[in-house]
């Protein structure tokens, strides 16, 4: 399949320019494995990683099929609950830790640019004037 088929143009790449396919390709009591298109590392390595932090999950993967392309293929095993209750669980803190990140950039965003503590006010002005140069 050429780019032009799968991104439905002739750019090389265009960010979050296919809609999101699941596919669910089994699910059991302790397994669920999926196929996702449309999305690689960005999502999926921080689902995996909070999926490993659970103690309830035994294993929890995923690969990227092609670099060209933007799909992945997923696993997670758990020990005794559902696999799929575990990874909405898992989508849910990381929804609410990207919300918190959100706000507190916002406020940082708005409070302006200010000196890390550990820089001193030489050191700071330095920079700014370094930055303006």
């Amino acid at each position: 399949m050429g780019l032009e088929t799968y991104y439905g143009s002739t750019a090389w790449w265009k960010p979050r320019s296919k809609k999101l396919e699941i596919k669910i390709i089994e699910y059991g009591p302790n397994i669920l494995r999926f196929k996702v298109d449309g999305e690689t590392h960005t999502l999926f390595n921080a689902l995996r990683i909070e999926l490993l932090n659970d103690k309830d999950v035994e294993f929890a993967a995923y690969k990227v099929e092609h670099p060209l392309f933007d799909r992945i293929e997923f696993v997670v095993r758990t020990k005794t609950i559902d696999p799929l209750e575990v990874v909405k669980k898992a989508i849910n803190r990381i929804r609410r830790r990207f919300t918190t990140i959100k706000k507190l950039f916002s406020k940082a965003v708005e409070s302006g640019v200010t000196a890390p503590p550990f820089v001193s006010d030489k050191e700071w002005n330095k920079f700014l004037e370094n930055l303006t140069a």
